[in-house]
Order: structure tokens, then C-alpha cells, then sequence
């Protein structure tokens, strides 16, 4: 059994996976002349698909019979019908989905609270030595709308919760009960949970549907009072269009995690934006992540042996 990583984890935990297993070989490289030749008897491929990777790799090797992603998003796979390919060679995706979740809702609740009690203008007010007492607000009644109810988004439901404040959802399937929930709308009746939310926050994966959601018209259906914050993928958001909202006043405010493009270009119109908060794709990190992630891939690769049913598959026709 050959395993073949990506990208550069640490020997200390390749070690731990070797020490776990009987007659397994692991390989790692980031050098993709190396990948190439490594991938030609791989079983298994461990891919870290936030960094430059090419997904041809997966191609050309017909023994490979299962690809773990190091994230949770899995969307890099989208491309040049990757998905397809897996489907039609019965090759499993799986993610590290649920990793993210203590960190990535603590974020969002702390971008919750910064909107509520408006601690970005109170921190320039100090900078100024100026002694405003500003209107502030709380967030307990308030309206939280979750779009996406995976992990992350059941994480801030269930935190939101402890603030007291009334969460509803959007999810494809909505014949669900989810812990905190009061409500959960399809993606059909957006505008209408638009209408009534205080915060909006966007958790969904990035999939050919999901592509370009959040456009003009669903910022024109929220409230001029309401906040808008993404930390799942920018490409889910029609970048320029949530801008022209915000330059309309149609929105309070955005916090945002995630950019159509990455690094955000110093260009963007959204660094001179005073009611926006811009954070670098940081949501999803914490201490020790290798460390998770390698006892789920262990996880899962007990799973593979065994000929069982893997954890964390992704399905090629939802993409998630």
C-alpha cells in the first residue's frame, strides 16, 4: 500500500502514520516532476489543495483508489471535470470536514460581536485619544440566518444560541432538526430569509450552484441595517456586485474572511471601506491542525483496509 502526499508535512507525523500501520510506504514531495513519477503506483493521495496543485495528477495513474483532501473545501476539484473522473473511475474524495468548526464559528462570532458592539470604530476612536460614547447594541433577539448547515454552520448556530439570539438556516435539504435552528428554509425561499435576518453568514461549500450566489439582488433583499459576513469561499460572492451594494448603502456592513482573489488586491475598493472588516483567510486556522487531520486520514485509512465505507465522502454530484 502506497501513500503519496503533496505537499511538506512534517516527518513526525508521517512517522505517526507509518507507526500505525502495517506495510504501508508513504512518499511526500511538492515538486510536481517528482509527483509525477511517485503517482505511478500510488494508492492513495493526500492532497493539500489550497496550494498550488495540479489536479491532472490524478490522472494518470490507474491504481489510485482513493484521494484525501487536507481541507474541508474540495472545490479546486470543480476543475477541467475532476469530479467526473473520479465518478466514472470509483475513485474516493474524502475531506477533513469538521476540523474548522470550533475556530471558524469563533471567528464568526467574534465578527458578530464586533459589528454589535462596533469595536473597529471604538478601537480607531482610542488610536485618537477621542472619548465617544458610541450607540452600541447587543445581540441577544437579534435575527442570525446561517447559509450553509454543515459543521460549521451547526457550530455557530449552536454559539449564537448562548447569545440568546434567534437563528434560522438555509440547506438543500430542509426535512432536518437541527439543534439551535428555529427554522430552516431551501435555497428557493433566500430572499425571504434575507428579509428578516439582522446577520447573514455565509458556511456553504463552493459548487457549481453555489458559484456566484450572494449577487446583486439578494444584498437589494436584505435589510439597511443588516451585516453580511463570509468565511466560506469568496467565489460564492459576486465580489464587485456586494461592493456597488455597499457603496448603495443597501447593507450596514460586511465582514469578510474569503475573496474571489487571494491575496485581496491592494486595488480593492473594499480596503478603504469603513463599515467592512477584512480578515486573511484565517478562519480556519488553528494550533495543532496537522495534528487533526492526521487522526482522521488515520481514521480513514483504518476504514480503507478494512474494505469499509470511508468517513467524509465527497459526493461527485452534490460536490460536498
Amino acid at each position: 500500500m502506497k501513500i503519496l502526499f503533496s505537499f511538506d508535512l512534517k516527518d513526525k507525523y508521517l512517522e505517526s502514520i507509518k507507526n500505525s500501520f502495517d506495510n504501508i510506504e508513504v512518499k511526500k514531495s511538492e515538486d510536481m516532476n517528482v509527483l509525477n513519477k511517485e503517482i505511478k503506483d500510488t494508492d492513495v493521495l493526500v492532497a493539500m489543495l489550497m496550494r498550488k496543485f495540479d489536479t491532472n495528477l490524478i490522472k494518470k495513474e490507474d491504481n489510485l483508489k482513493w484521494i484525501q483532501s487536507w481541507s474541508a473545501g474540495v472545490d479546486k476539484f470543480l476543475e477541467d471535470n475532476n469530479f467526473k473522473y473520479l465518478k466514472e473511475n470509483d475513485i474516493s474524495l474524502t475531506s477533513v470536514r469538521g476540523i474548522h468548526k470550533d475556530s471558524m464559528s469563533e471567528q464568526v462570532m467574534g465578527y458578530l460581536i464586533s459589528f454589535s458592539r462596533r469595536l473597529p470604530e471604538l478601537m480607531k476612536l482610542q488610536k485618537q485619544k477621542d472619548w465617544e460614547r458610541l450607540k452600541v447594541d447587543y445581540l441577544k433577539d437579534k435575527t442570525l440566518s446561517i447559509f450553509g448547515l454543515g459543521a460549521v454552520g451547526k457550530e455557530v448556530a449552536k454559539k449564537a444560541q448562548t447569545f440568546k439570539m434567534n437563528v434560522i438556516g438555509v440547506k438543500r435539504n430542509t426535512d432536518v432538526v437541527i439543534p439551535g435552528v428555529e427554522a430552516i428554509y431551501s435555497p428557493d425561499q433566500a430572499e425571504q430569509v434575507l428579509n428578516k435576518s439582522d446577520y447573514v453568514v455565509v458556511t456553504m461549500p463552493l459548487t457549481e450552484e453555489t458559484r456566484g450566489y450572494f449577487d446583486y439582488d439578494k444584498f437589494k433583499a436584505m435589510q439597511e441595517t443588516a451585516c453580511f459576513i463570509n468565511v466560506a469561499r469568496g467565489e460564492i460572492i459576486k465580489e464587485k456586485e456586494m461592493i456597488k451594494a455597499l457603496n448603495e448603502d443597501l447593507i450596514a456592513g460586511a465582514a469578510l474572511d474569503v475573496f474571489e482573489e487571494e491575496p485581496l488586491p491592494k486595488s480593492s475598493p473594499l480596503y478603504e471601506m469603513d463599515n467592512v472588516i477584512i480578515t486573511p483567510h484565517t478562519s480556519g486556522l488553528f494550533p495543532d491542525y496537522n495534528k487533526g487531520a492526521v487522526e482522521i486520514f488515520k481514521n480513514n485509512l483504518s476504514l480503507f483496509l478494512e474494505g469499509k465505507e470511508l468517513m467524509n465522502v465527497i459526493d461527485p454530484n452534490r460536490q460536498y
